[in-house]
C-alpha cells in the first residue's frame, strides 16, 4: 500500500525544531524514530503509529519537551489516518489463499525489504518482547516470502518479555507491525 507522502511531509519531520527541557524525551530515541519515519515517507510507505512509551525520558539530562514530541507524532499519525481513510478498503474477497495450489505466490521485493528493514525501538520490562523471538519470526516470514509460500500465521504468534534485566523490542511497535504484515498480499502467478 502506497501512501502519498510529499516532500513537505518529509521536511516537516526532518526539520522539526523540538524545544528541549531537563527531563524530556531522550534526544537519541526521538531522533532515531523521526529518521525512521522520514525514511518510510520517502519510500512512500505507511508510517505505523509511534508510541511514546518506546521513548526513554532523561531525568537529569536535557531532552526534547514531551508535549512537542507528542504533538509531532500525533500530527504524523493524523496524516496517516487521513491517507488510510482516503484509500479504498482491502478487498476481502481476494485473500492470499484464493489459489488452489496451482499458482505460485510472489512476494515483491518491496514487501520483502519492508520486513527486512523494520527497526523497533528498545525498551525493558513487560512492555517489551524478546528480541530473539521476534527476529526468529521475522526470519520465518522472510524465508516464506523468498520461497513464494504463505506467511506463518501472524494472528497466533506469541512473544514473551525479555529475561529480567535485559531489553527487548517495544511490544506496541511490534504489534502494530504485525497488524500491517497481516494485510499485505502476494501476487498470485
Amino acid at each position: 500500500m502506497n501512501t502519498p507522502w510529499t516532500s513537505t511531509h518529509v521536511d516537516t519531520v526532518r526539520a522539526a525544531r523540538l524545544p528541549r527541557q531537563r527531563g524530556g524525551y531522550s534526544v537519541e530515541d526521538v531522533d532515531r524514530q523521526l529518521a525512521r519515519i522520514a525514511i518510510l515517507m520517502r519510500q512512500q510507505r505507511p508510517v505505523p503509529q509511534v508510541s511514546t512509551l518506546a521513548l526513554r525520558r532523561s531525568r537529569l539530562r536535557e531532552g526534547y519537551t514531551p508535549e512537542a514530541v507528542e504533538a509531532l507524532l500525533a500530527h504524523v499519525a493524523a496524516w496517516q489516518h487521513d491517507f488510510d481513510l482516503a484509500s479504498p478498503p482491502p478487498n476481502p474477497a481476494q485473500p492470499a489463499s484464493t489459489d488452489s495450489g496451482s499458482g505460485r505466490r510472489e512476494w515483491t521485493g518491496k514487501q520483502q525489504d519492508w520486513v527486512r528493514e523494520i527497526c523497533f525501538a528498545r525498551r525493558t520490562g513487560t512492555r517489551a518482547y524478546d528480541e530473539g523471538e521476534v527476529d526468529a519470526f521475522l526470519d520465518q516470514v522472510l524465508l516464506a516470502m523468498a520461497k513464494g509460500e504463505e506467511l506463518p500465521r501472524i494472528e497466533t504468534v506469541r512473544f514473551y518479555p525479555p529475561k529480567r534485566g535485559r531489553g527487548g523490542y517495544d511490544a506496541i511497535a511490534v504489534d502494530v507491525f504485525l497488524d500491517q504484515l497481516g494485510t499485505i498480499r502476494p501476487i498470485l502467478r
